[in-house]
């Protein structure tokens, strides 16, 4: 953090002082993120801890056929570290990391469905799933269980209870953590999908959303998240589902810091009106209907910026797009109700989408908004190291290795923590993150010893000399 965000900061907790009560604030990551390109590319260890206190995994965990917990994506989980590094990211105010399974996509959602409603392949889940947890030092797990307000069946609403009421019993038995994130929107047929009273009794926490990535491929301009309006809005949901749950404490604002992106219909820009579908492909993100705020933030004045008093969210409109987002003002008058509701925390979904390298101001400013509100402004303001600074890390930066430019590390704290780019990259100094060999500058003008070559003495040691085994 720089010493003006440092100053501001400082100038909040003297007139906020700390937050009154402990709240929690998940900090969802999406793994899949790092397919992103460019300034858009988002690495686990980028994320500011300081200001989450548990981390989400997302992408890349599912079931198999026998109801076998099992990653799904080992290139990025095992092959690139990801998940193998997440113990080391219990750091700062982390205290605990969960794992997702479940989602939107239809091939993980189906098989999902297809464990919970059969007792051999739940009691396989169970057993394994712990199996998992252990091996990989997390503490705990998110069931994404959005898809059953688009394609449910009548018995799906029993047996994810029946499904939640075992994996509660091995949660106490085994100690870890039990979330699940749900459409929080109050029309008819997604409230007929979900068991309330149940589910909240069941789990740890209930992670409430309104946002759906099917939405940018409706027919009409929506909000991702409004505070107010009917069917679909915070305010709606909160009170829902704090009624029929008893138990507002485990309920979790779900606050999307993603964009959806629409094409407009003849150019009108009321929330409602028609639209075309998703929004245009971007050159980093490359989904159509998204964005992420990153991406989006240096280019705002090129935008028509507005916010809707009224939802109290804001849009802006660029010719024919129209995108939906997040910003300070919504996010603060989302936590007003967070408080006065008295709800356990909020959800950041998901911090690779924020600023997270303040190219447009403060360093994850939608998820700082979050923490300012919630969290102990005190915890940012700490300067003393963990570790007496070393001489090979004597300040915190990101530093490429001098003999190989695709290695790299991270000094923090005063220790190393080493990475290495996958085949066909180099470390970009400049940029932070690894990109293509042939668009980074890398020197690797050293003397090579082998044993058995001659050996050098102090009058001709060249300074730059590798040895290689």
């Amino acid at each position: 953090m720089g010493p003006l965000n440092c100053v501001l900061a400082a100038m909040i907790f003297m007139i906020c002082g700390s937050a009154a009560e402990d709240y929690n604030i998940f900090c969802q990551y999406d793994v899949g993120s790092i397919a992103y390109k460019n300034e858009s590319q988002v690495y686990p260890w980028y994320i500011d801890t300081r200001m989450c206190t548990h981390l989400v995994l997302g992408h890349g965990f599912g079931v198999n056929e026998t109801g076998e917990v099992q990653i799904t994506d080992e290139f990025l989980l095992i092959k690139h570290g990801f998940l193998k590094s997440a113990a080391e990211l219990k750091i700062d105010n982390v205290k605990k990391i969960l794992f997702t399974l479940g989602g939107w996509a239809d091939g993980e959602s189906r098989r999902l469905t297809q464990v919970i409603s059969n007792s051999t392949k739940r009691d396989e889940f169970y057993k394994s799933l712990t199996i998992f947890l252990r091996k990989w030092r997390l503490d705990g797990i998110q069931i994404d269980w959005r898809s059953p307000s688009q394609d449910s069946k009548p018995e799906d609403k029993k047996n994810f209870v029946t499904f939640l009421e075992g994996l509660r019993l091995s949660a106490q038995e085994h100690k870890f953590i039990v979330m699940v994130a749900v459409l929080g929107r109050t029309d008819k047929k997604t409230l007929a999908a979900y068991n309330i009273p149940a589910i909240v009794k069941e789990v740890d926490f209930v992670n409430l959303m309104l946002h759906e990535e099917r939405d940018a491929h409706s027919r009409k301009l929506g909000y991702n998240a409004p505070l107010y309006g009917p069917e679909k809005s915070m305010d709606a949901a909160v009170k829902h589902w704090s009624k029929a749950g008893h138990a507002p404490k485990k309920l979790i604002m779900g606050i999307p810091l993603f964009m959806t992106s629409y094409t407009m219909d003849k150019k009108k820009s009321t929330v409602g009106s028609p639209s075309k579908g998703p929004g245009k492909t971007t050159p980093y993100t490359r989904r159509p209907g998204f964005m992420t705020y990153n991406e989006w933030c240096p280019n705002t004045k090129k935008w028509a910026i507005n916010f809707d008093n009224k939802f109290m969210v804001p849009y802006a409109t660029q010719g024919d797009q129209w995108v939906s987002f997040e910003n300070g003002q919504s996010i603060s008058a989302k936590m007003n109700l967070l408080k006065n509701s008295k709800l356990g925390g909020a959800m950041a979904w998901t911090v690779d989408a924020d600023d997270f390298s303040g190219r447009c101001g403060q360093e994850f400013s939608l998820l700082f908004a979050i923490f300012e509100a919630l969290g102990d402004i005190k915890t940012l303001l700490t300067t003393t190291p963990k570790y007496e600074p070393s001489g090979l890390c004597p300040r915190d930066e990101w530093k490429r290795d001098h003999w190989d430019c695709r290695l790299y590390y991270e000094c923090r704290n005063g220790q190393r923590y080493y990475y290495e780019c996958i085949k066909g990259e180099f470390f970009d100094e400049k940029l932070k993150y690894c990109r293509p060999e042939h668009e980074v500058e890398c020197k690797q003008d050293f003397v090579i010893w082998r044993p058995g070559m001659p050996l050098y003495d102090m009058e001709n040691f060249p300074r730059n000399l590798k040895i290689v085994e």
